[in-house]
């Protein structure tokens, strides 16, 4: 890798962590933001992972900058649950599967794997569907009011949803717009 490349994903990387943080943050303030948080999110963070693949075009391009988030927030004590962390990393692991299987120079590789690494987010909020209960006592433990956790307990059947329609806006962006963008950044973009 020159040093543009270099810099690039660490531009990449910066975007997605600055991003994905962006758009997380709200959550405590509004129980419906936290369980819509990852539409927001897919939304901007198919654009580095996008252009991260169309760079670098071998294995490890689909799960670098998801696997450095979920490094960086497990770090920080985030993605405490087990479902948290082991439905992120599995996401990874799908990511690069299919990029690899699907061939890393094909276009349509990049699309689908910009769209799994782009749901990885969204592993943040899988208890407040799959484990409610867990989860609530968790945010009950951590402080958070009572309103704020009936909130959570209403909105947690949002979950299941947000995460199908983070799909269909990461989808979009990723095969649409950021290709584009990317030429720009990296000569060996495909057309």
């Amino acid at each position: 890798m020159d040093k543009k490349e270099i810099l690039t994903f660490i531009l990449c990387f910066a975007l997605f962590f600055v991003l994905v943080l962006a758009t997380q943050l709200p959550g405590y303030l509004s129980p419906l933001y936290w369980a819509m948080f990852p539409v927001l999110s897919a939304f901007v963070t198919a654009g580095p992972l996008t252009c991260v693949m169309s760079m670098k075009r071998g294995f490890g391009s689909a799960a670098a900058l998801p696997l450095f988030w979920l490094i960086v927030y497990k770090l920080f004590g985030e993605m405490g649950m087990t479902l948290m962390w082991v439905g992120a990393l599995a996401l990874i692991v799908l990511a690069e599967l299919c990029h690899m299987m699907l061939g890393p120079e094909k276009l349509a590789s990049i699309r689908i794997s910009a769209v799994i690494g782009a749901l990885v987010p969204s592993a943040a909020i899988w208890p407040l569907y799959l484990q409610k209960p867990v989860f609530l006592a968790a945010a009950v433990e951590e402080g958070m009011s009572a309103a704020y956790v009936a909130g959570l307990d209403k909105y947690g059947t949002a979950a299941a949803r947000t995460i199908w329609s983070q799909g269909s806006v990461s989808w979009i962006i990723g095969s649409t717009v950021t290709p584009t963008l990317c030429r720009s950044l990296s000569p060996r973009t495909p057309g």
